[in-house]
Formats: structure tokens, sequence, C-alpha cells
């Protein structure tokens, strides 16, 4: 049989070649006839594990990606398909020897399958450090080529070999997307948990990706009889363009003088420009204003004031569709969306802000943007509005200064809406700026270029550390009318405290309120803790009755932390209530009812000099609050001991404070509450189920606008008994997610 013909009929066996069951306990791993690989050798080869039905093999391509083969991710006779994981997917990284703990343990959140080939990309919840990923080849595999092959697939002795292996393999021909194999040394060939196994050649030292395992007849590999031969491997030298598409981090939309829909893809941080195309078909309408909600999804306003939403069905080549949602839109202009359930628009008219709250990935009619409130009666002039973070729009003005607000709720005077000026001049010649968040900003030149920015901090209300770069994306060529960033849709952080002294992490949709992801450390803090704060994506204090702890979060799934004293065992830290507003203010209530305000100085505490301006609120009690949050900048919230909920505005110093009743009644019997921010507030009860209500004004002291939101019901239980949410407006946020 000639090789062509023997991959035709392997690919038949595709499913019993690529799959790799757990047996025995354990994944059927390694390539048979192999070479076990030296600690540190190959390390982005990557172990991937799907559920409890599959395990195969991957190569690292990027710090945040892995590909693999796409028939790895297919839950029985479903394919593999863009977003979640059909199952838990772990990925294991720079793990040689599977006994040991070197390298990385991440989760895969998110699978990117290509349209045409055994191939996908897994997006990894944190990114891998101190791993280079493997390079791409440019040319193609060639007949009489010798191929390495790594995996961690079964062997001709071993079920579950505990070590990475590699083999050399002859290329017999080659196709448009696919090459034949054979062993190059006797009994080399693949087994189960070997497909997605990066194929290599290495040019002056540096190891090349070819192509991925993908199809074999397993001949040789333990417990199989087949005396067949050969194997197929998926083509990637040519796919290389896809990759680098696939793992840029910046989309934007934009649409032309014609009602053309175009898409760039930027990789932000060298600001290459990795994708620019346009559509054939056109709106049918003229377009006045757009704001883009994620991957496939953005709503436009067009000349006869209708609101409609255009779903993205292809980007190479662009496609879209379009569905009416709503009328009534005719004066609005400059919308954009904080991907966490904040949509702005302006009022042409008088330069009015209003924010609605989308509940869906896809609204489909005025019902799915709810909650409307004006922020503002007058002043939103700027020349366009992007949103660099939740709860945040950024804009510039005709006389060049470029603004950032910190959006609160509904004009209340002073307390809307907080204003900071990033630039005072220099961006009169811009059209457009844009953010997909991250403290990444372009805008459009009016010769069409555009520019790029970085600010290292986007919260904090500066411009000094913001910096342009040298080199733009590009000097011409953006001529749309309107454009619109994705933004890097984020999630609300929440950690929790055990009473065994692990810690907890859960990721919820800001939108949908469903859980994202949740996990549990398996090490232990070393004592009980009694409260918790945290202060950004990688920074909790936490008390143990006497002493103030820093944990250090070194990832969320799976959940690794490092810990240090702050203060010692006898210094007084006895709070049993620890909340941080995000703004360096963290609070605390210590003998049941004595509320304590320090300012810190530092993102990560080392000692007790680091906490400072302790002020002292109502010591002869008062504060006997059993749940205690944070609403934002100088607000507390909490339940109180007759089943109230209570905010506290608080004044500097030991000055007074004023108390506002947001519920009389209802809120008796919880655990714990906490908010991330933009008057989402979240509580526990004694049950472990969590419940979310959403304050659309959360500054204005009223709870007449205080309304049930997501999660509800039993769905959401399983929460510990202490927890605490990841301020918006705090940073930095790794949390953010594209």
């Amino acid at each position: 049989m000639n090789v062509h013909a023997t991959r035709r009929w392997g690919a038949a066996l595709l499913g019993v070649v690529t799959v790799s069951t757990l047996l025995g306990g354990g994944t059927a791993s390694a390539v048979s006839g192999a070479t076990p690989v030296p600690d540190g050798v190959h390390a982005f080869t990557a172990k991937i594990t799907f559920g409890d039905l599959r395990a195969c093999t991957g190569a690292l391509v990027d710090p945040s990606f892995v590909v693999t083969a796409k028939s790895c991710l297919t839950d029985g006779g479903t394919p593999a398909t863009a977003g979640t994981p059909a199952r838990p997917t772990t990925v294991l990284v720079g793990r040689t020897d599977l006994t040991s703990t070197a390298g990385h343990e991440r989760a895969a959140v998110a699978v990117l399958p290509h349209p045409d080939r055994n191939l996908a990309l897994l997006r990894l919840a944190d990114p891998v450090t101190g791993v280079a990923p493997v390079a791409l080849a440019t040319t193609a595999p060639t007949a009489s080529e010798t191929l390495t092959i790594a995996g961690y697939g079964r062997t001709a002795t071993a079920w579950v070999p505990d070590r990475l292996h590699t083999a050399d393999f002859t290329v017999q021909g080659v196709d448009a997307a696919t090459a034949d194999i054979s062993g190059a040394s006797t009994g080399a060939t693949l087994c189960r948990g070997d497909a997605g196994g990066p194929a290599f050649r290495t040019v002056a030292g540096t190891p090349q990706l070819v192509a991925i395992g993908d199809t074999s007849w397993q001949k040789g590999c333990l417990g199989e009889t087949e005396t067949r031969d050969g194997a197929t491997v998926t083509r990637v030298d040519d796919v290389g363009t896809w990759i680098r598409e696939q793992t840029a981090d910046v989309q934007i939309f934009g649409l032309t003088a014609a009602g053309q829909l175009t898409y760039g893809v930027i990789d932000a941080a060298s600001g290459e420009l990795r994708a620019n195309r346009v559509s054939a078909a056109t709106l049918g309408f003229t377009p006045t204003a757009m704001a883009t909600l994620n991957a496939d999804t953005i709503l436009v306003i067009d000349s006869g004031g209708r609101l409609r939403r255009v779903d993205v069905t292809g980007v190479d080549p662009l496609t879209f569709d379009v569905v009416s949602v709503d009328p009534g839109w005719s004066p609005f202009i400059n919308m954009t969306y904080d991907g966490y359930g904040s949509l702005y628009y302006v009022d042409s008219r008088d330069g009015e802000l209003i924010r609605r709250t989308v509940t869906t990935a896809k609204p489909a009619s005025r019902d799915d943007l709810t909650r409307p409130v004006t922020v503002a009666n007058s002043g939103f002039t700027q020349v366009s509005l992007t949103s660099p973070a939740a709860g945040r729009v950024l804009g510039q003005v005709a006389t060049g200064e470029l603004t950032s607000y910190r959006i609160n709720g509904a004009a209340v005077a002073g307390e809307s809406f907080s204003r900071s000026s990033l630039a005072a001049t220099g961006w009169a010649g811009y059209t457009h700026v844009l953010s997909p968040g991250g403290g990444w900003y372009f805008a459009r030149t009016s010769a069409g270029g555009l520019d790029r920015f970085r600010d290292a901090n986007p919260v904090d209300g500066s411009g000094t550390d913001l910096t342009k770069f040298s080199t733009p994306v590009s000097t011409s060529g953006w001529n749309q009318v309107l454009l619109s960033a994705r933004p890097w849709t984020g999630v609300v952080s929440v950690f929790g405290a055990r009473p065994d002294g692990r810690i907890s992490y859960t990721a919820l949709d800001p939108v949908t309120g469903q859980k994202v992801a949740s996990t549990v450390s398996r090490a232990t803090l070393g004592f009980t803790p009694k409260a918790l704060a945290t202060l950004n994506s990688d920074t909790l204090l936490v008390t143990d009755g006497g002493a103030l702890h820093r944990v250090d979060v070194t990832g969320t799934q799976p959940l690794t932390f490092t810990r240090t004293a702050v203060t010692g065992s006898s210094s007084g830290w006895s709070h049993d209530r620890l909340v941080y507003d995000g703004f360096g203010t963290l609070y605390g209530i210590a003998g049941g009812s004595i509320l304590r305000r320090y300012t810190v100085t530092k993102t990560k505490p080392a000692a007790a000099a680091d906490l400072v301006g302790v002020a002292v609120y109502n010591s002869g009690g008062g504060f006997t609050l059993p749940t205690l949050a944070t609403v934002g900048k100088d607000r507390i919230i909490g339940t109180t001991t007759d089943n109230k909920l209570a905010m506290y505005k608080m004044a500097a110093g030991t000055a007074p404070w004023a108390r506002s009743d947001l519920a009389a009644s209802g809120w008796g019997g919880f655990t714990s509450m906490f908010s991330p921010g933009n008057g989402a507030y979240y509580r526990r009860d004694a049950n472990g189920v969590v419940t979310g209500y959403l304050d659309t004004s959360p500054y204005d002291g009223s709870g007449a606008d205080l309304t049930a939101y997501t999660p509800t019901g039993t769905a959401s239980g399983g929460w510990d008994a202490i927890l605490s949410a990841r301020p918006y407006d705090s940073w930095p946020d790794s949390t953010r997610r594209w």
C-alpha cells in the first residue's frame, strides 16, 4: 500500500488513534520506541488533560497559548468549538518529569479551533513565564527530511510513563495540510496521548515547529496488535499568520463611509498589525455610532435613529448579519462599552452622558439594555469616547486635552463622576481614541495613521505614566468614519478563605453572574484565617486574630500563593472584618464594633509602617456590622444586626460619617458581602449561597435603584464564609480576558 493510501486508512482510525483514555488511574503517555528527555529540554512541550476523558500533547507557541490537535478537545461526538473548553482542561508546560513539581500548571480557558485543520489553540488562564515558546517554522517539510516528535503518550512498555519522550521520524510525503511520516529508528511510532505533540526541526540549535501529531496506526504501542506502520502529522509551517492573528490581543472594528465593516488585529506589546480586512457587503444604512460588545457582537446606531446589532459571522473573509434591536436612538453619538456590563453614549444635542446595563452577550431588544441612568446633563462634548476599564470612559476634546472619567452613577452634584486630565495638550489631531483595556490606548490621526500609547496605571487618574511609542501601528490606511475596540472583557474576581487555611478563587462573569472559574489552593496559610481583604489581582491581606499577613497570589488556576508576615502576633490585628476600597484605604472592624481606617502606602505592604494614618471611628461601639464591603472611594456598606443594609460615607481623619439605609429590612442572616465596585453587591447566606444586587447609582445614598441581579438561587452555592472581591479600581489587574 502506498504512503498516501496508508494515511487515508489511518485517518479512518482517528477516534482510536488520537484519544488517550484514562487507564489504571492515569493517562496513557509518550512516543513509543523513544528516548526519555532530560530535565529542562524541549520545555515548550505541554501535557494536556481534557477532563477525565483523555490526555494529549501540545506545544507552547506564545506565553498565553498552546497549540494541540483539535480532536483532543472533542466531547463525545461533539467537535471542538470556539469558546470555553467542553470539559475542564489542564495544561502542564515545562514539566519533563511528571512526578516533579517543575514547570507550570495552567487551566485552559478558551479554545480557538482552526477552521480547516486538526489544529486548535488553547488560551491559558495565566501566561507562562520562564519557558520560551517554540519558534514557528516558515518552510514546509520535505520528503526524506527527519523531524523530531515529542510526546507524553503511551510507550511500548508503559501505559503511563513519567517522563517526556522524543523520537525521530522520516517524512514520506507532503500534502497541503498534512505530512506522512514513519519511524527513523526501529520501534518509533506515535501512540495514544501523542496527538498534538510537536514535530520540529532544529536549525542552528533552535527548534522550529513544523507540525503536530495527528493520526497513527500505533504499531508497537503497548496493548496494540496492529502490524501496519506509519503516522500523519498536521502541518503548522504555513499557518503562522493564523496563529499570530489568534494570539494577538487587540481587535478593532470599524465602519467606512460606504457602510463596509472593517477588522484590524494588533499585537499590543509590539504594535504589529497582524490583520486588516474589509467586508465585501455593506450595512445598508448610514452609521452614526458604534460600540463593540465582544468578539462577534457590535451595536450600531443608524442615521434614522435605530439601534442595530451587527453579528460578525466570519473574519477571514469578513462577513456579518444585521439585526434590528430598538428605535429611538437618533440623537446619540460616541457610544462605548466597558466590557463589564456598562454601555455609555452621549446625546449630541446637549452633551448628556447616559449609561445602560447590558444583560446579555447579544441584546435583542431594549429589555436587554436596562437600568438607564443619566450620569451628566451636559458637558460630554469629546471628539470620541472609549472605555479603558470598568466604570471608566476616556476621550479627547477639540482643544487637545485627554480626559478620564470615573463614573459613579446618576447626576448627584459632585459625585456622579470624577474627572481627571491625563494630558492638557497634544491630542487635538486625533479623530478617535480607542482602548481595549489593560492600559493600552490607540489614537487615529487625521491623516489615517494609528498611534500607540501605554498608560502604566489607567485607573489612577494620572497621565504622568502615559507614554507614546515612537513607532506607530500604521502611518496611513485607517480611513474609517467610526472605530471601536473590542473590550478585554473582565471578571468579578473573588477570593475566599477556609477554616483549614486554604484559599479559594472564583471568577464571575459581570454580565451574566455565572461562574467562569472556581478553584481552591492545595497549600494552606498555616493558620485559621479571620478576615480577608483583596488589594489587587495578586495581593491579599489576611488576619489570624493577632497578626496581619500578606498573601501573594502567584497563580489563580491552579491557585498558588506565598505568605509574608506583615506584623507580629501581638500587634493587635484582631480584626474580624477587612475591606479595601481600591483607592488606597483599608477599613477594618475590631472588637465587634470599632472601625479603623488605614492608608495603604504600598501595593505590597511588608511592615506595619506601610499601613499608616490610623483613624478610629466610634470607638464606643456602633459599627456592629456582621458583613463589610466597599462601594468605592470613601464608601463602605454592610448589613446590620437589625437586618438593614447600611451605607457609610466616610470623612477623613476622625471626622463624622454619614449613614444611609439602602434597605430597611431583608438583609439579616448573611455571613459575608463583597463588591468589586460599579454598584454590584453580592451577599452570602448561612447556606453558602451567593445572590447579587445592582445599585445603579451607588453614591446617591438611596436604595430605590437597588435591584436583584445575578447570580441567584442554589446554583450559586458552595461559597466560603470569608469572601473578598478585587476592587475594579485597584491595579495591577491580571484578570482581564480577550
